[in-house]
């Protein structure tokens, strides 16, 4: 086969959405490579970044421990803990301010006042506001999270063809009806959208809340192996939040296949 042929069989099975596992394992590979070589020739300032054999063994003396199993899972339960209040509270209002225009002008203009403020800025807001750590990290996670379901939700809402609105009306359907049928199926691709993208975003509002409200948690390993210069143990820290985020979203889009298979165009990564 022709280099051409080769190329040009790869965009073929791109365009019919089949995916290439090998490629994938082999850019992980290329990856750590390209890392360990920079670190081995020390380019630029890559002599100061642990190499990953470093890393390696520190996660060796790191991972079977129970900090580590204890870190996981308060990060975790933060983290869902956030991504569940978020998604309550913030799918049924993006769906009613996607909907009624009456209720956008009253609401929409708030959220567009708070959304461009970093979740890093309401820290000691969430320590004021909540005597208790935990609390306080919850709710910064949950502003990191909050803000891309609502939007993704409404930009789903606004998207739905107006036919169907005229159509259920004709059929003698009822708002609730509407609602039910047209507005929330309408728009559940891009729920699950904005609720992968939140789940991403709440990983790294907890990282910095973490560092700076919390006790235990990744984050704060994070922090703690910095300011005891355990330099590898912090890409430890980053290599499990990354597995673990990228983890839940994929689980969010598996999900979301089984919900709404009449567009997995939008859903697939």
């Amino acid at each position: 086969m022709t280099p051409f042929l080769a190329v040009r069989q790869i965009i073929v099975r791109a365009k019919s959405r089949q995916s290439y596992p090998a490629l994938r394992v082999l850019s992980i590979v290329l990856l750590i490579a390209t890392w360990a070589l920079l670190v081995q020739f020390q380019v630029y300032r890559f002599g100061f970044i642990p190499s990953p054999s470093s890393v390696v063994r520190a996660a060796a003396a790191y991972l079977p421990k129970k900090d580590f199993l204890f870190d996981v899972v308060a990060s975790v339960y933060r983290v869902l803990a956030a991504w569940g209040i978020s998604a309550v509270i913030g799918i049924p209002l993006g769906l009613l301010i996607g909907w009624k225009r009456w209720f956008s002008d009253l609401t929409f203009p708030i959220i567009e006042l708070l959304r461009p403020i970093p979740p890093i800025a309401w820290i000691p807001a969430g320590i004021l506001f909540f005597p208790q750590i935990e609390l306080s990290v919850i709710f910064i996670c949950f502003i990191g999270s909050f803000f891309p379901i609502v939007l993704n939700t409404i930009a789903g809402v606004r998207q739905i063809d107006q036919t169907y609105f005229r159509a259920a009306k004709c059929l003698g359907a009822n708002d609730q009806q509407i609602f039910r049928d047209v507005v929330v199926r309408g728009a559940a691709p891009s729920i699950l959208i904005g609720l992968a993208v939140g789940m991403g975003i709440n990983w790294m509002a907890l990282v910095a809340a973490e560092m700076i409200a919390g006790e235990h948690g990744l984050g704060y390993m994070i922090w703690e192996s910095y300011s005891l210069a355990r330099y590898p143990r912090i890409v430890v820290g980053m290599i499990v939040i990354g597995t673990l985020g990228a983890s839940m979203s994929a689980m969010i889009r598996l999900i979301g296949r089984k919900l709404v298979p009449w567009q997995k165009s939008l859903i697939h990564a």
